[in-house]
């Protein structure tokens, strides 16, 4: 198995306390809102939503992805989970490993940072576009939670 990382960090105008809550602990009632051409529903379909828990989002075209939560410590606004079945997993990808972490910024708002891990089967490689398309994807998905939250103040 072959393991390629990619880590990344923006800044984020939300604080991260309240980041945290509409990515991590809300998603389930954000997402569908935030993400409405894309996520149809998050539902936890095996634990409490702690860590060994897996969570289904079931996007709108049809498609889902299982991730297992792996860690969830609101406290230090740290989240890692890891994608284990559907569409997300194309050829040849075995899983992704995500690991969030917000911190407070100077100005009230984030620094948000990631580290993305890629299994893939056996020695296989991944290219520089699907990398780049990936992580834009993972960006779209926190800036669209981000202007969510900044369009609804009221949010907490």
């Amino acid at each position: 198995m072959g393991v390629i990382i990619s880590e990344s960090e923006r800044v984020s105008p939300v604080a991260p306390a309240r980041l945290y809550k509409a990515i991590v602990l809300d998603s389930s009632n954000v997402f569908p809102k935030a993400l409405s051409k894309f996520v149809k529903s998050i539902e936890i379909i095996e634990g409490d939503g702690g860590p060994g828990s897996i969570k289904k989002l079931t996007l709108v075209d049809g498609g889902y992805v299982k991730h297992k939560v792996d860690v969830v410590d609101p406290e230090n606004y740290v989240y890692h989970y890891t994608i284990i079945e559907g569409t997300a997993l194309s050829e040849p990808l075995e899983k992704i490993s995500y690991e969030y972490k917000s911190e407070a910024s100077p100005d009230g708002g984030s620094l948000i940072k990631s580290k993305t891990k890629y299994y893939t089967k056996g020695d296989a490689q991944l290219t520089e576009e699907f990398l780049k398309g990936s992580k834009e994807m993972s960006v779209g998905f926190t800036k669209a939670v981000e202007d969510y939250l900044l369009a609804n103040p009221d949010y907490n």
